[in-house]
This record gives C-alpha cells, structure tokens and sequence, in this order.
C-alpha cells in the first residue's frame, strides 16, 4: 500500500481549509502549505495556531516563505528592526511591505525573530521565565533547608531531652501545714496537714497523697478526716493518657468508717503549655462505703472529671480539678462529686516555701443519717516543697 507523503498530507490539509478565513501562511523546504496566524519566530522555532491542530511548532530552518495579513516586528541578523508585513511578490521575493521605507526585498534566512508589535520579544519572555524558574528553583531548595534545620533541632532536642531525663532526679513533693486556734470564750483548736509525693518524666506521672484535719471546741471534736489516695498517668500520645486513681477516706462526723474507690480512665490534654495545663479524663470504677452503723454500699461506679493548673505569673498558680463519681445502679440519685480550688504563692527567694489557700468540697447525695450531703473545707496552709 503507498503510504502518503508529508507533503501530500500538508497540501490535502490546506486545501480542506481554503475557504475558511485564514490570515498567514508558510511554506516550507518540500513545498507544503501551512495556513493560520503566525505568532511568532524565536530560537529558530516558528509557531503558529492551525484550525486542524491548533497551536504547531516548526523548526524554522525548514521555512522557505511566511506571507502574514498583520505587521509584525521583524529582527534580522544583522540585528537591524523593522516593522512591517511578511510577503511575496509576484516572482517569488520575499518582502517587508508596508514598512516605514516601503518594500524591502528580505531572505527568510536572514530573520532571527518575529514578533507582534504590541508584545514582548520573545527573548525577554524566557529570560523572565527563566526568572521566575530560578525564584522557583531557590523558594525550594530554602523550604528545603527550613525543612533540614527544623529536622535537625527536634532531633537535638529529644536528645536533651532524654539526656536530662536521665540525669533529673523525677521524685518531687511537698509539706503542707496549719494550724487554727482561739481561747477566752470559745476555745477552739485545729491542725490540717498534707504530705504529697510526685514523680514525673516526659510520658508518666505519679502521686500519692496523705491528709489529715483535725479540730476541738470547747473540749468536743468537731472534725476529724482522713484522706489518702494514689494515681498514675501514662502518655499514649502527646494528647492521650491512661489513668488509674485509688481514693480512701475516713471521716467520723460523716459516720464514714472508710470510703475506697479505684478508677480506670482514659484521658487527653486539651492544653499542655508550661503556664497551663488543662486535661479531661472519663473512665470506670467501683466505689465501696462502710459507715459506722454496719451498713455497706457498693456499687460501680463511673468516674468524669477534669483538671486545671495554670501559673498566672512568677508568683501566683492556681489550681482546679472536678470529679464526678455516679453509681452504675441509680445515676441519677446515687452519685459523689469532689472538687478542690486553690492557689499558692512563694515566700522565699528559692521558692521552697509557699502560702498556700484552697477549698475542698465533696457532695454525697445519699449521706449518711444524720449526715450533710455538703461537705466543705477551708484551708490556709505553709507548704514546704522539694525537688
């Protein structure tokens, strides 16, 4: 089968198109006839927009004649400029017509661009993209390197981290005492204490803690609490802990022989700043209650709460926290809330010891006979603590 040739594809192409209104033509070195708009010639392309294929580009050393319908600037080689049409005369001369000088007689050969007047030469378009290219080319290698630094420092950082993890003693805690007393009419005496002890790495957190509150007036006991209790936070991400909690008390004016309730919990920082920590936990438990007339309460439990510290400046924190123990078998009805609110601020140069103001409040909303559901205590103590 005879297979058609380049040329014979290219005239069958322009002739398919002559009727429609086509403005610029080339030839080329085998006689084939593009028609179109030429849009311009630089580094020895020709390009051109076709109604068959749109936008073409042809290498120009195989261009013989271009005839355009519009002037264009045209650059020789000899770098000489001159605006005008691209044409053909009668006997095949190539010419700028309509230029300032009239026809001037050119060799397609000689032109090195060609662009519309109203544009900007070629050259300087890829000298600008090229621009632009470079700028491209430096924004990343920068981000890059951004990205390198920023590697690096989280790197080194983990590694001071872990090197002054092992050589911080984690074991922390504190002394807390008071003392109230009155003589005359009425005499009263009363002593509150709070030992705690803490130990806190990057990912794990302990604390123990011990209370006691005692008071006389006028020879009669009028208070007499004991609390103790132990927790335990491990990171299971930045974000999320695991906690587990066991809190006991004893309270004779609460007819309370002893009220124990273990939790397990899940938990998460919304905020973890050095000046505020702000954390929620929700979980299960069970929560036993022995009072002082043989009765026994247990029950599971579920366990809501949060905590809240927050070192409002060098000499001033405060702290929060909100716990909500509601009974498995009557929520609504059955349930303990406890809640601490406080601050403390130094009193030395180094800090170890501190004024320290809070409140306590538990509610039982099925007390004991004889018992208040609302439990509050004030506390102004001298805390002592140690790193």
């Amino acid at each position: 089968m005879h297979k058609p040739s380049l040329r014979t594809i290219f005239l069958l192409i322009s002739s398919t198109f002559t009727n429609i209104a086509i403005a610029d033509q080339v030839v080329l070195d085998d006689g084939s006839l593009l028609k179109g708009n030429v849009k311009q010639v630089a580094n020895g392309q020709l390009i051109m927009d076709t109604a068959f294929a749109n936008e073409v580009t042809i290498d120009y050393a195989r261009v013989n004649q271009i005839t355009t319908d519009k002037k264009f600037l045209v650059e020789l080689e000899s770098r000489d400029r001159i605006v005008g049409k691209l044409s053909v005369d009668s006997n095949g001369q190539s010419q700028l017509s309509d230029t300032a000088f009239g026809s001037v007689n050119i060799d397609p050969k000689n032109i090195k661009n060609v662009w519309a007047t109203d544009a900007t030469k070629p050259q300087i378009l890829a000298v600008q993209q090229e621009y632009q290219d470079e700028i491209k080319t430096l924004k990343a290698d920068k981000e890059k390197e951004v990205e390198d630094l920023k590697s690096s420092y989280e790197t080194a950082l983990t590694a001071l981290r872990e090197e002054r993890n092992r050589l911080r003693d984690p074991w922390s805690g504190s002394i807390a005492m008071g003392i109230t007393g009155a003589s005359g009419n009425t005499n009263r005496f009363g002593a509150h204490g709070r030992g705690e002890l803490n130990r806190e790495t990057d990912q794990e957190r302990m604390n123990i803690y011990m209370e006691v509150n005692f008071q006389k007036e006028d020879g009669e006991q009028t208070a007499n609490q004991k609390l103790a209790g132990l927790s335990l936070e491990r990171d299971i991400s930045e974000m999320w802990f695991a906690r587990g909690s066991a809190d006991f008390e004893i309270d004779d004016f609460e007819e309370l022989d002893l009220r124990a309730i273990a939790a397990a919990s899940l938990g998460r920082f919304f905020i973890r700043e050095d000046d505020l920590k702000f954390k929620g936990f929700a979980g299960l438990g069970y929560r036993f209650e022995s009072y002082s007339d043989g009765t026994n309460e247990k029950d599971p439990t579920g366990v809501l709460g949060y905590d809240v510290k927050y070192k409002m400046n060098s000499k001033l924190s405060l702290f929060h926290d909100f716990t909500y123990y509601p009974s498995f078998s009557s929520p609504g009805k059955n349930y303990l809330i406890v809640t601490n609110f406080g601050g403390e601020m130094p009193i030395t140069e180094k800090e170890d010891w501190k004024v320290r103001a809070s409140l306590r409040s538990k509610y039982n909303s099925q007390p004991a006979q004889d018992a208040e559901s609302t439990d509050t205590t004030y506390q102004m103590n001298l805390v002592y603590d140690w790193d």
